[in-house]
């Protein structure tokens, strides 16, 4: 009986057999697939259907979803680097952001990157190549062993919350944009008490409803992005 492999990568890829499918058409659909539907609209029949093929026809490339899914991470993301570009910046925190913001970019445009993203081993060329050039920069910048590792976790970490908690902003506003006057009359009744009992948190909860929230949400990211970085800047080796 044939063993599947844990990962995707690790095995050779099959060469094509049908000049009408690739690997690559099989992967682009899927991210197609998820960007529209999340992946829950994601199958081998809905490809196969999608590209006018058997489903069968695609287990010579890909031999479970699981596997797509894999494929379909790296795919995007490899748009990090290509956004982010890897030509000569300023210093290391110029080199840094623009990963950074990259990365963001990429996880808005795919957001079902984020509920993927955990539970993939991540092993796709695109991946390690991004990682590669994570720790190059921070190397570079004189962090070694563990703490080029935390370096690197903390900044990817701080790219992945901003982007939860913008998703969800985004989503509640969603829910209650088209709200009743019912509705907005027991939340402003709601806002004044949270205003009175917290009068910090009821003037700044009372502010967010005049933010362009697109503008808010980039200059969080950038204004975390900038502590973090100062943080990082105070503990590179040789610092007092």
């Amino acid at each position: 009986m044939t063993t599947l492999s844990p990962s995707v990568w690790l095995r050779p890829e099959r060469p094509a057999r049908d000049r009408r499918l690739s690997r690559r058409q099989i992967v682009e659909c899927a991210v197609a697939i998820l960007d529209a539907e999340g992946g829950k609209g994601l199958s081998m029949r809905r490809i196969a259907a999608e590209l006018g093929v058997t489903a069968g026809s695609l287990y010579w490339y890909v031999t479970t979803k699981d596997e797509l899914l894999e494929l379909a991470l790296d795919e995007v993301l490899g748009e990090v680097l290509a956004e982010a570009g890897t030509g000569p910046r300023d210093g290391w925190r110029e080199a840094l952001a623009a990963l950074a913001a990259a990365n963001r970019a990429m996880l808005l445009r795919h957001p079902w990157v984020l509920s993927d993203l955990a539970g993939r081993p991540n092993l796709g060329p695109n991946a390690l190549a991004l990682s590669e050039a994570g720790l190059a920069v921070l190397a570079g910048a004189g962090f070694a062993d563990a703490d080029l590792d935390a370096a690197l976790a903390a900044v990817n970490d701080h790219v992945i919350g901003a982007v939860a908690a913008e998703t969800s902003w985004r989503a509640a506003l969603g829910r209650t944009g088209a709200g009743t006057a019912e509705w907005a009359e027991e939340a402003a009744a709601y806002m004044r008490r949270v205003a009175r009992d917290h009068p910090l948190l009821g003037r700044r909860m009372a502010a967010a409803g005049d933010v362009d929230v697109e503008r808010e949400c980039a200059r969080r990211f950038a204004f975390g992005l900038d502590c973090l970085l100062d943080g990082l800047a105070a503990r590179l080796p040789g610092r007092p």
